[in-house]
């Protein structure tokens, strides 16, 4: 059965506008590729939590209040599959990769102008 299921990217042809939109601005627009790697529930946060030292899944959990296990695994996957973070070698412990640690720098700046914008009522 060599059938591709719903996650496999590489063999789906976009159908619908808002997909071909998206493979179009993927091809032109480097922001966007680079946006799609931090996009979702809780990526961002991870990031920033793993910057501060290596955790586990429970530790992470408890350090960011995740409601559900199963959105931390999978934002964990999905950032280990864009290479910004590693697994360790027992595959237990959660850390970031060099591209991941390159990425705190602009995700502290984002955060930073976030809370300039809150303090004037943005």
């Amino acid at each position: 059965m060599n059938k591709p299921d719903n996650f496999d990217r590489k063999s789906h042809t976009p159908t619908t506008t808002q997909e071909r939109n998206r493979a179009n601005l993927h091809q032109w627009c480097d922001l966007a590729v680079g946006m799609q790697a931090i996009r979702g529930q809780w990526k961002a946060s991870i990031l920033m939590a793993l910057s501060e030292t290596e955790s586990d899944i429970p530790a992470l959990q408890g350090r960011l209040a995740v409601a559900d296990g199963r959105v931390c695994v999978r934002a964990l996957r999905e950032l280990e599959k864009d290479r910004l973070v590693e697994r360790s070698a027992g595959g237990t412990r959660y850390s970031l990769s060099p591209d991941g640690s390159q990425l705190i720098e602009i995700l502290g700046d984002i955060a930073r102008w976030q809370r300039a914008r809150s303090k004037t009522g943005a």
